[in-house]
């Protein structure tokens, strides 16, 4: 089948920088595709190439297999959604959501069905008389996207869409998100620099480091198993420890586990365990962080053993089910 969106070495540089370098990329039918990062990694520009508003330095841009890499927006069948809405606000959420069907000459007995329709999709057929600034944040976010599904686009683009809203509304546009895409059967490619967002709602996730790929794969794939530090470091991996055999591995603190004489009286089997010193002790209600320290190397480690203090000999336990052996870097490879 024919990948909806392929770049192929596809870069972008502004003055002499590269923002994007020999990028490639492939979103199939149907694919809810997460591209994601650190400021700076490429991944609105790479989105805005995808969309038009961009030219490649190099490279091309295929949509539906036709060679899209200088085409206009306006003769792509993109649907975006931005992240400031980008809603007028003198037209009704109706005439907003229609706005793109006209511009595409669609017949008024067409434009009027497909409006509705979008408008049922996003829940809000009851607010098709009022302008935008009667509307909360949400809404307005559903207006943006129901106005770029309208016009039935063979992709749709969203540009961290939920990076405005609160944390409990963001919670629930995603959920929002995941079922009109899935309900519709769009491909959908979302900026986001929020890994929680991208490993709720992607089926493929591309984490960007300075214009390359890091890592694609499936999240769980790519949250379970980072193929570098780079990448753990973004998914939220605070633990990297060399083992006394020379390798390095990281660890999420809610798998390392803090061993008292109370706790435990043997020593677990698998993994690795260090004799270590409580230096801080955190409460956040329904556990505790821990930072411990062990032959000057720190490692962070969550609990619900209230009764920790600082300063208490411990030990700490990595089991080996959840320690994730990370390749060396070039300047970590000894020289011969």
């Amino acid at each position: 089948m024919t990948p909806v969106v392929q770049l192929d070495a596809v870069s972008r540089e502004f003055a002499g920088t590269a923002a994007v370098r020999e990028l490639d990329l492939t979103v199939r039918r149907g694919e809810f595709t997460a591209l994601l990062g650190p400021s700076g990694c490429g991944k609105t520009t790479t989105l805005r190439m995808i969309a038009g508003f961009l030219e490649p330095t190099a490279g091309r841009i295929l949509l539906e297999g036709e060679d899209a890499t200088r085409l206009p927006p306006e003769r792509r069948n993109i649907g975006m959604v931005f992240q400031s809405y980008a809603l007028f606000p003198h037209m009704t959420v109706e005439k907003n959501v229609a706005f793109g069907l006209k511009m595409r000459g669609i017949a008024d007995g067409e434009l009027r069905t497909r409006t509705g329709e979008a408008l049922e999709l996003v829940g809000l057929s009851h607010l098709a008389g009022r302008k935008p600034k009667q509307l909360s944040g949400g809404q307005q976010q559903r207006i943006a996207l129901a106005r770029a599904i309208a016009v039935r686009p063979s992709v749709l683009l969203l540009d961290e869409p939920l990076s405005n809203l609160d944390a409990r509304l963001r919670i629930q546009m995603r959920q929002e998100l995941a079922r009109i895409q899935k309900e519709t059967g769009l491909t959908a490619i979302l900026v986001t620099h929020d890994q929680e967002e991208a490993l709720e709602l992607a089926d493929s996730m591309v984490i960007l480091d300075q214009g390359t790929v890091a890592q694609q794969g499936a999240p769980r794939e790519v949250f379970r198993a980072p193929a570098n530090r780079f990448v753990a470091e973004f998914l939220g991996y605070e633990n990297f420890v060399e083992l006394p055999d020379g390798r390095t591995v990281t660890i999420r603190p809610e798998h390392v586990e803090v061993l008292t004489p109370e706790s435990t009286d043997s020593t677990p089997s698998d993994g690795t365990t260090v004799d270590a010193v409580l230096t801080a002790v955190r409460f956040r209600g329904t556990d505790c962080v821990v930072t411990a320290v062990s032959q000057g190397r720190t490692v962070l480690a969550t609990s619900s053993d209230f009764e920790l203090r600082s300063g208490r000999q411990v030990r700490v336990h990595l089991p080996a089910a959840h320690t994730i052996d990370l390749p060396r870097t070039k300047q970590e490879l000894p020289t011969s």
